[in-house]
């Protein structure tokens, strides 16, 4: 009688670890990932399997996305929790999930080396070309030849601090952005190549993907804010706080660089 009753006993309990997984998913993943958006490309959760939800926070996120950013950091994006595990794989069809325990972070992975001019040396402001701007290679030289020499040249210009000065006003593109989807495509498609050579050049990563929508997110965000609040930019530091963990002493700069190249 006794040999008859395990079964039945873990069998019991078997289903009720299964009736706690779904409703687990039903009622705190699945509404977690519910009509929301990655907030680090903008896409849609439409597809469940290739969302996450991040553990201790329940902030989600594309797979994609937030793997990347965990590489690099193991705070959430959104609300700046510590976290080492994901809930993925989601199937509402199979009433399914998985947890993925992250693997602890590579030493020196998530720092950027702070410069050094930061700490001692003003910035120094130009108004003209450097001489050294103009030899990116001789006419007929190799694209990657050239390009590899331009993300050179970027990095020397951060290195050395040289902050760029207008030589005229320019065009400002916050008065069309808030009420019109197509400026925000074409704002975007021109800045995100330049994005992402000044993240390469800042944090010699060949792949900074998951920054540059962040830092595009932020800057299309910035210009909504912007003509909500008619032009009055306060409190720009708080509004930077994603990116200076990455780009540390090279934030401000980044961000004046970023709307100079905007504006003109």
């Amino acid at each position: 009688m006794d040999s008859s009753s395990h079964p039945s006993s873990s069998s019991r309990s078997s289903r009720r670890h299964d009736l706690n997984r779904e409703k687990f998913l039903l009622r705190v993943i699945y509404p977690a990932i519910r009509g929301e958006t990655c907030p680090i490309c903008l896409k849609d959760l439409e597809d469940h399997r290739r969302a996450a939800v991040i553990t201790v926070c329940l902030h989600s996120f594309c797979l994609g996305c937030i793997r990347k950013w965990s590489d690099l950091k193991r705070k959430c994006p959104l609300c700046n929790s510590a976290f080492d595990s994901l809930f993925y794989k989601i199937s509402l069809s199979s009433r399914n999930f998985l947890t993925e325990k992250l693997p602890p972070l590579r030493e020196g992975r998530s720092v950027v080396a702070e410069p050094e001019f930061s700490l001692r040396q003003p910035m120094i402001r130009r108004s003209r070309p450097l001489p050294w701007r103009r030899t990116f290679g001789r006419p007929g030289s190799p694209r990657d030849v050239i390009a590899e020499r331009k993300l050179q040249w970027r990095a020397s210009v951060y290195k050395r601090g040289l902050q760029v000065v207008p030589l005229s006003p320019g065009n400002c593109p916050e008065q069309n952005v808030s009420r019109n989807g197509h400026m925000k495509e074409k704002i975007h498609q021109r800045l995100e190549p330049w994005i992402r050579r000044e993240l390469q050049a800042i944090l010699e990563d060949p792949d900074p993907s998951v920054i540059v929508h962040v830092v595009s997110s932020l800057f299309i965000a910035r210009l909504e804010k912007f003509v909500v609040q008619r032009g009055q930019l306060g409190a720009e530091d708080n509004f930077l706080a994603p990116l200076r963990p990455f780009l540390h002493n090279w934030t401000n700069m980044f961000w004046h660089e970023l709307r100079i190249f905007t504006y003109h």
